[in-house]
């Protein structure tokens, strides 16, 4: 079977947030797999499949009873408010069937996608030695793929690798130069906050903080995020601010990456009913700033 793909690899710049992050020293790129299983292959297990939540509507059940359900399970309900596959260029068809097209052929010819992949990121690591830059790249911008397991030899390049997660029996268990953070959401249990204490990786918290970036300066607002997050066991994490860059493989640590909710509006409404977006405390709710955190101080 044939793949009408043009590149795995794309540029970092085509990513908006690492493009706002994007730093002279950095030549950054990303791979960005088909999210959920809209391509026919699931390659987000930690989320509900699209399919099964759209079964579940069709059946009668409320988008309440949906969320309740896929948190028995363990489960997000992200794939119904996904930023990268239901608002912005995400949604548009030129943008998702190369996306499907993609984890098709890296589910149907593995081999294949390998070596094309190999070659992609050597090309990478070549454009980032003629700058003098670090060569970085996310493999998962829309999935959860262990590519520490499936296509291992790509940490063998001379570059990092950074990524979030909700498969949290990943974490502590990847090469030195693959970073992960894990992504806290709707479907979190206690066994995968015992894999966050016993790995000390970096959590990921979406906050339902203001997000306008658009228009006119008069109209710009960025949400002030807290200074320390509790988590349900009582941990407290300092709190640093996600929006200002991408690449976690920089961050230290332990710390909370906090990241404020994005996306259209009823995937907003979604990820506050859901529980995968946390309120902001008191002191700082309403508060804003006009400037993009990527510009702040």
């Amino acid at each position: 079977m044939g793949f009408h793909v043009a590149r795995i690899v794309q540029p970092g710049k085509s990513n908006t947030k690492i493009a706002h992050g994007e730093r002279l020293d950095i030549h950054a790129c990303t791979v960005s797999l088909a999210a959920s299983n809209t391509s026919g292959f699931n390659v987000c297990p930690r989320a509900m499949p699209r399919t099964q939540i759209d079964a579940l509507r069709d059946a009668g059940s409320s988008w309440e009873q949906v969320a309740e359900i896929a948190r028995s399970r363990g489960l997000s309900m992200c794939t119904a408010s996904c930023v990268t596959n239901e608002a912005g260029k995400g949604a548009a068809d030129f943008v998702r069937n190369p996306r499907q097209n993609l984890t098709r052929w890296y589910v149907e010819d593995r081999q294949s996608f390998r070596e094309h992949l190999m070659d992609e990121l050597r090309a990478e690591c070549v454009k980032a030695a003629r700058k003098r830059a670090r060569a970085a790249c996310r493999p998962n911008v829309d999935s959860d793929v262990p590519w520490e397991r499936t296509v291992p030899e790509i940490f063998g390049l001379p570059m990092d690798f950074w990524d979030y997660t909700k498969v949290s029996s990943r974490l502590g268990k990847t090469p030195e130069n693959y970073h992960l953070t894990y992504s806290v959401n709707d479907g979190t249990t206690a066994t995968d906050w015992q894999n966050v204490y016993d790995s000390g990786c970096n959590i990921a918290v979406v906050f339902d903080a203001e997000w306008q970036p658009g228009g006119k300066a008069e109209y710009r607002r960025f949400g002030l995020l807290p200074t320390w997050y509790t988590d349900p066991n009582g941990y407290r994490w300092r709190v640093i601010d996600g929006d200002k860059s991408d690449f976690r493989f920089l961050d230290g640590g332990p710390v909370c990456v906090g990241l404020r909710l994005k996306g259209f509006t009823f995937g907003r409404w979604m990820a506050r009913l859901s529980g995968f977006a946390v309120s902001v405390p008191r002191a700082v709710r309403g508060w804003y700033t006009d400037q993009h955190p990527a510009h702040a101080a």
